[in-house]
């Protein structure tokens, strides 16, 4: 009976160890679980902080350059031509250095705004060229005709600055305007001369000088 006895307590003393080992077993495989994820989290945040230093020293060294790039004074390189005034040469300037612009940069704004004005005065002479092809249609290109149009600019521009405009704008060349103008000097060249004595029996110098002259 004793040794049955001894025999069932070796028994039931045992069963507990054999239990606690699986239980020990999970725990620290837990624990190892827990600090592999973090180790894993906080790898990725170990590594922006050593990145973050040298991003901003990037940004540093690029401002630095950009700075350094950028002219005291910027040239203005326009096609024959055009030219810029002062005062469009400071507003362009102030602009260009509150945009921060390069002078290269600055070339190519100069550039695109030269090709514009330069396409403007190219249609502008498209237009000028197709006006006079319609006056020549018209026959108001004629020799007596733009003698007409002559007298009346003659007549009421003393100082020649309304022709300079109408050439300059191109008006000139329109033929309603070319019709008013020859209608101004036919009425002009027919009041020249009162009642019976128009202004052709008004005799030649060389009638004067050689009255009697058979020649």
């Amino acid at each position: 009976m004793a040794e049955e006895t001894a025999g069932a307590n070796v028994v039931e003393t045992a069963t507990p160890t054999e239990n606690t080992a699986p239980e020990t077993a999970s725990q620290e495989a837990a624990e190892a679980n827990t600090e592999a994820k973090e180790s894993l989290f906080q790898f990725p945040e170990a590594e922006e902080k050593a990145e973050a230093p040298a991003v901003e020293e990037t940004k540093a060294e690029a401002k630095e350059a950009e700075e350094t790039a950028l002219p005291e004074k910027y040239e203005f390189h326009l096609p024959e031509g055009l030219t810029l005034s002062p005062e469009i040469e400071q507003r362009f300037t102030e602009m260009a250095k509150g945009l921060k612009l390069t002078q290269e940069q600055a070339d190519g704004l100069v550039k695109l705004h030269s090709d514009i004005m330069l396409d403007a005065m190219k249609q502008a002479e498209a237009q000028k060229n197709a006006m006079a092809q319609e006056c020549h249609k018209a026959g108001l290109t004629t020799p007596d005709k733009l003698k007409m149009a002559k007298l009346a600019i003659d007549t009421f521009d003393d100082s020649g600055e309304v022709m300079q405009v109408l050439i300059d704008s191109g008006a000139a060349y329109h033929p309603a305007v070319q019709r008013m103008l020859q209608a101004m000097g036919g009425v002009l060249s027919e009041d020249s001369a009162p009642d019976s004595k128009p202004a052709a029996q008004a005799k030649s110098a060389a009638e004067l000088l050689f009255q009697n002259s058979k020649y």
